[in-house]
């Protein structure tokens, strides 16, 4: 395990190796057209969603099962998010692209969740960097990070569940499986840490 990847080093392998998944699924889309659009659209948000996910859930996988492993996730948590938000970016900009070539076809309560999202990454990156977080508390950081993870999981499961209500797709579905499963390991996490604090 010494010889895994980590801090910065890991960022960019994350970061390369997304880049490479975005781009197999450029082919797909057709820039021309807001229809055609989607498939990279929801493609770039896939690409991302794991490293969200190894985010949201390694202290808590550390909690449930301390290891190696798991002690290293933790240990490079930040560069996950970081990743994720890498993996964001790129989905941002074909949703920009789509935006200002054929307008915002979503209803305002969709865009607003999407605003919401935004405005949390958007903080949870910044403050990922000492620079910014200085100017914050800890408190206040971890309650800035608890809510922020927790918005975008908020925000992820809706679009999920309702893909898989009106869409049938079994892709969503399996990531709307997972967001739950992620949301069961931090809830038996906190409930581990409460029995040994008892």
């Amino acid at each position: 395990m010494l010889r895994m990847p980590s801090s910065w080093r890991l960022f960019w392998l994350l970061a390369l190796g997304e880049s490479a998944v975005v781009c197999l699924g450029l082919p797909r889309a057709n820039f021309h057209s807001p229809h055609g659009m989607e498939p990279i659209i929801v493609h770039s948000v896939r690409s991302a969603l794991p490293f969200f996910l190894l985010a949201f859930t390694a202290s808590s996988l550390f909690v449930l099962w301390p290891g190696t492993f798991t002690r290293w996730l933790l240990s490079n948590r930040r560069y996950f998010g970081l990743a994720f938000a890498f993996g964001m970016a790129w989905h941002l900009s074909f949703v920009g692209y789509s935006i200002l070539r054929f307008g915002n076809g979503l209803n305002r309560f969709v865009t607003t969740l999407d605003v919401i999202g935004l405005l949390f990454l958007l903080a949870l990156t910044l403050t990922s960097f000492r620079w910014c977080s200085r100017h914050l508390s800890s408190p206040n950081w971890r309650r800035l990070h608890r809510s922020g993870v927790y918005a975008i999981w908020l925000l992820a499961i809706y679009i999920y569940a309702s893909a898989v209500r009106y869409q049938r797709d079994g892709v969503h579905l399996i990531f709307a499986c997972l967001l739950l499963a992620a949301w069961l390991l931090r809830v038996m996490a906190g409930v581990k840490q409460r029995s040994a604090m008892s």
